[in-house]
């Protein structure tokens, strides 16, 4: 696979999942991103600033975000660095997703109405 491939970032770490999902509504900071994630999951993914930074560090060098340079300065506080999702890395998070769904079917599938399921 050629490094324009978005198939080679996948399966993706389930953070990096979450964070190119919540960069794919546009450009966050770090704290808003935490804070996006805990939301969106019901508080079921709680992310540190240093989990988040080590993977905004991957992500970036991956090519799947970049630094969003277009925000403006914020006039109070301190500066605070936007990230935004690039192209390739909303393709590989259509990729992850679709995979995820697969996955999931799987899982009904085999599941079925186990005990595990009974007792939800």
């Amino acid at each position: 696979m050629d490094d324009m491939d978005p198939h080679r970032h996948v399966p993706l770490a389930p953070h990096d999942f979450e964070i190119l999902l919540s960069l794919s509504r546009g450009p966050l900071h770090g704290y808003a991103a935490i804070a996006d994630i805990r939301e969106r999951t019901g508080g079921d993914i709680v992310l540190g600033t240093s989990t988040l930074y080590a993977a905004v560090r991957r992500l970036r060098r991956a090519g799947l975000i970049d630094e969003d340079a277009s925000r403006p300065a914020e006039s109070n506080g301190p500066p605070r660095r936007y990230w935004g999702i690039t192209g390739m890395g909303g393709e590989v998070l259509r990729l992850e997703a679709d995979r995820i769904r697969r996955s999931a079917a799987a899982a009904d599938a085999l599941l079925g109405d186990s005990p595990a399921r009974a007792s939800e």
